[in-house]
């Protein structure tokens, strides 16, 4: 009798153990499917940043005729800007916030729609993050659909 208690216990804990660790395991490749969301393809029809926020509505000082620059290019303003000092980064970026024209765009974000930043670990990757850091100052890149619904917002900097 007791063979068969201690039996039919064990055989509960192993089915309780491979129920967590299934679950578990579920888990983590949904947070894991979750971060890995990317960017369209195209251009984000809206960036600048922003100048107010109240709740899921924003108003973004967009950029309006920046010059949108290659790979390359890009490579090469980063190569020219980490020779340079801080002080001498922070001037070169004001100079370069001075010479663009904005103008003020008022979005609402829906429900659902991804927001996603940098890991911060200088490896390229993109984690989720939460409406709640679209806050006053924050630079972003927001892509809309044909009638200008918003479908994918990118937190790049502060």
């Amino acid at each position: 009798m007791k063979n068969k208690i201690i039996i039919f216990v064990v055989l509960i804990a192993i089915g309780v153990g491979t129920y967590f660790l299934f679950f578990n395991k579920n888990n983590e490749s949904a947070i894991t499917k979750k971060a890995s969301i990317a960017s369209p393809e195209r251009p984000a029809e809206i960036n600048g940043s922003i100048v107010s926020s109240l709740g899921n509505e924003i108003k973004i000082a967009n950029e309006v005729d920046k010059e949108i620059l290659t790979e390359e290019e890009q490579a090469a303003n980063k190569a020219a800007m980490q020779s340079m000092t801080q002080e001498e980064r922070a001037a070169a970026r004001e100079t370069a916030k001075v010479d663009i024209k904005t103008e003020d765009v008022t979005l609402t974000i829906p429900v659902g729609v991804p927001v996603v930043k940098g890991s911060g670990d200088a490896s390229g990757n993109i984690v989720s993050a939460d409406i709640a850091e679209l806050t006053k100052g924050v630079y972003v890149s927001i892509w809309t659909d044909s009638q200008g619904k918003v479908e994918f917002v990118k937190i790049k900097g502060i």
